[in-house]
């Protein structure tokens, strides 16, 4: 028993008539009395019987009926919702992120629209993020700017601005203008030596020769917004972060003479074959900041044109 001969048993069930029956399944007549003759041989029970000129279903015909309808039904319910992935090749999506900040807007509208796809965000530092796309361990990330290799697509995003969340019980929180000078001797709340805006800091701050007062190290930017709000010390963060998280008690101020810029960058394999759910979320992310595809090499002229 096969769903061909089903069909054509459930055909030549409706019309009655063998003549009719070939015509709709667009079959020969010799054709369909063959198939109705090997499914009754293998299933050992007669379907139709004649009456005449006419024929007729037995009991057990009408019996294989009413399943053969349900299992027809049940294929084309199969191949409707089916439909819905066609184009889908994953149930998963991976992102690596420096700060899970980035990509929080994009993620509600995003999982509304494909609930069935999980997207896995996980923090790592961009060094981390690119190695793992590299060995396709993830499927692209967020990071901050860096040197990308050749097998690495790299689109910019947007400029994030490395800024000061000064305690408003602090001295500092009542002056105007910050200068970097100023944080001498302060004490720092800053992202470990193991993320890229660490480095690009610390680096800022030899060149001026300023010796910081590092009094907590954490690994993301969430913890060092909130050591600053506990009035523990000034942190050094990215106002990216407040789009999703409004600071208490705390004044955000930027960095005079330099003021510190650092270009954000969608980052994957220059081979990835996305299907439509990774194609969409590439664009929703596009779309949220704003963006322009560059070149490695650019994003790294930008890097030490900003730095």
């Amino acid at each position: 028993m096969n769903l061909k001969q089903l069909q054509s048993f459930l055909i030549l069930s409706d019309e009655l008539h063998y003549g009719r029956a070939a015509a709709r399944l667009f079959i020969t007549q010799p054709s369909l009395s063959q198939q109705i003759k090997q499914l009754e041989s293998s299933s050992k029970i007669i379907l139709f019987q004649r009456k005449g000129r006419r024929i007729e279903l037995t009991r057990a015909g009408a019996v294989l009926r009413t399943h053969a309808i349900k299992i027809l039904q049940d294929i084309k319910n199969a191949e409707n919702e089916l439909l819905l992935y066609q184009y889908q090749t994953r149930d998963n999506i991976s992102l690596g992120v420096s700060g899970s900040h980035l990509v929080l807007p994009i993620f509600k509208p995003f999982s509304a629209k494909y609930p069935e796809i999980a997207l896995t965000v996980k923090e790592f530092s961009t060094e981390q993020t690119i190695k793992k796309i590299g060995d396709k361990v993830i499927d692209f990330g967020i990071v901050y700017q860096c040197r990308v290799p050749e097998n690495i697509s790299a689109t910019r995003l947007f400029e994030d601005e490395i800024v000061a969340a000064v305690p408003l019980t602090h001295p500092l929180a009542r002056q105007a203008t910050l200068r970097l000078e100023q944080l001498a001797g302060q004490p720092i709340i800053i992202l470990n030596e193991s993320l890229l805006l660490r480095g690009v800091i610390a680096t800022e701050l030899e060149k001026r020769h300023i010796a910081p007062n590092i009094i907590c190290e954490v690994d993301n930017h969430y913890s060092c917004l909130e050591y600053a709000e506990a009035q523990i010390g000034i942190a050094l963060l990215t106002r990216s972060l407040l789009r999703s998280t409004p600071a208490k008690n705390v004044r955000l101020m930027s960095l005079q003479e330099p003021t510190f810029y650092q270009q954000v960058i969608l980052v994957h394999g220059s081979d990835l074959l996305p299907d439509e759910p990774v194609r969409d979320l590439l664009t929703q992310i596009k779309d949220h900041y704003g963006s322009d595809t560059i070149t490695p090499e650019k994003v790294w002229s930008a890097q030490k044109m900003r730095v």
